[in-house]
């Protein structure tokens, strides 16, 4: 399945740290759900514990899910043995024997879901695993039309120094496919060694773009109640400017 293939991405966790330090925002409008709903959490789609770690920190129960190895494997190593349970499985297909009071993803995790039958998969096993008063915090970017174009050319969209101290020169193209609605955006990454050989790394990634009516239906009609939406994680409302789609469900 494409979607199992779409992880080029997450392959070298050490530069995905690199480019995605930041508990904030996320983790003060997660953390506040968390707070308020009592029983363990789950995190779909951890990575390396970006979000996961500062939950555990400050007190929650919780359990981080993902499909990528080595994103586990870094997450575990950073979190120094707190009492957080890692599990290696597909969103579409988990089976925990576990209810949550709180499942989440931050990650674009419902947008790597390319086909309905993947998203009708993950909200499956979301329902089977939310406790009947518990909730579902699902967040997908907002499908802008000036995000939905092609950009043939590579563009220049960040620099940045790792830890040995190369300069890491990032550049991408976009391609969209507007009767699929998925995105193909391809990062390349290039730095020189020591001897002033030049690297470079390519990581496609492909994004299911969903609409805002379109997400409200796919989610009544797999069992979901919407009962808050917002249009970032600062909780503003939804408007045609807003950055994201978050929406707050029970069963």
């Amino acid at each position: 399945m494409e979607g199992q293939n779409n992880l080029a991405e997450y392959a070298d966790p050490e530069i995905y740290d690199l480019e995605n330090q930041d508990f904030e925002p996320d983790g003060p409008f997660l953390l506040a759900y968390a707070r308020q709903l009592s029983g363990p959490v789950l995190e779909l789609g951890c990575g390396t514990g970006r979000v996961t770690i500062p939950l555990a920190q400050a007190g929650i129960e919780i359990t981080g899910l993902d499909i990528v190895p080595g994103m586990l494997e870094r997450a575990k190593q950073k979190a120094q043995g707190l009492p957080i349970r890692w599990v290696l499985a597909d969103v579409r297909s988990f089976q925990l024997q576990q209810t949550f009071g709180l499942i989440f993803e931050t990650g674009s995790v419902f947008q790597h879901q390319l086909e309905r039958g993947d998203q009708e998969a993950m909200l499956a096993r979301v329902r089977e695993h939310l406790r009947d008063d518990g909730r579902f915090i699902v967040s997908v970017m907002f499908p802008h039309p000036d995000r939905l174009g092609r950009v043939e050319s590579e563009q220049e969209w960040f620099t940045y120094q790792d830890g040995e101290g190369r300069e890491i020169r990032v550049t991408g193209t976009e391609e969209y496919d507007p009767i699929r609605q998925v995105k193909l955006e391809t990062a390349y990454r290039r730095w020189r060694d020591a001897d002033g050989r030049e690297f470079l790394q390519v990581a496609p990634m492909s994004l299911r773009y969903v609409f805002p009516q379109e997400m409200e239906a796919l989610l009544h009609y797999n069992g979901f109640e919407i009962l808050e939406r917002y249009g970032g994680l600062d909780a503003r409302p939804q408007t045609g400017d807003s950055p994201q789609l978050i929406y707050v469900c029970k069963k």
